[in-house]
């Protein structure tokens, strides 16, 4: 009889399990997720996600790096991954942060299946220029790393903000990954070259 116990069990569970929606849909405010608030500046953790942090390659171009992190596939850890900036050890190997010290994310809610809402303090503002463009696609191509989540609403100490994309134009719309097409190194080997063999050329 004990046997059973653990077997009806998770057959309520799996029975109280919410299933997927067909579409995006607005989230009621009821059930929106706030996040902690985390300052960058703190230590980074090595593991098994991805958050995207600023290098400058041979080049002399800056682009953004995925690099690898503990946590879950919830905005909560990913968030706190990305502001706490590289570790030491990345730091050896070139890897910076664009989004300026001690900004801090305020909350940060899905407000439909596909969109997450994001505020942070106005420290952000302390980047400029093409630095702001870099710390904007840092959050957006970050959060993009979550399964379903392709748009991103950033507000700061709650207000609407224009921002940069990639191309410098400003918009209000939520953010997208294709907003910023080249600007985060290929994660893809290069492609090999096709070896000819003499002997079957005429």
């Amino acid at each position: 009889m004990k046997r059973l116990a653990p077997l009806v069990l998770s057959s309520i569970l799996v029975g109280c399990g919410l299933s997927p929606d067909a579409a995006p849909r607005d989230i009621p405010n009821a059930e929106q997720k706030d996040l902690v608030e985390v300052v960058a500046g703190a230590a980074g953790a090595a593991g098994t996600g991805r958050i995207y942090l600023e290098r400058t390659d041979e080049t002399g171009r800056s682009l953004l790096s995925a690099v690898p992190r503990q946590f879950d596939q919830d905005p909560t850890s990913i968030l706190r991954s990305l502001v706490t900036g590289p570790t030491e050890d990345e730091q050896k190997t070139g890897l910076r942060s664009a989004i300026p010290q001690g900004t801090k994310v305020i909350s940060a809610r899905y407000v439909a299946n596909d969109l997450v809402k994001v505020d942070v303090s106005s420290r952000i503002f302390d980047a400029t220029g093409d630095d702001l463009v870099a710390a904007i696609a840092q959050i957006v191509l970050t959060l993009a790393e979550i399964d379903g989540v392709e748009r991103v609403v950033i507000v700061v100490d709650g207000q609407p903000q224009e921002w940069p994309r990639g191309d410098g134009s400003l918009t209000t719309d939520p953010l997208t990954e294709f907003d910023y097409p080249g600007r985060a190194a290929s994660s893809q080997p290069p492609y090999p070259g096709i070896i000819v063999d003499p002997s079957t050329t005429s």
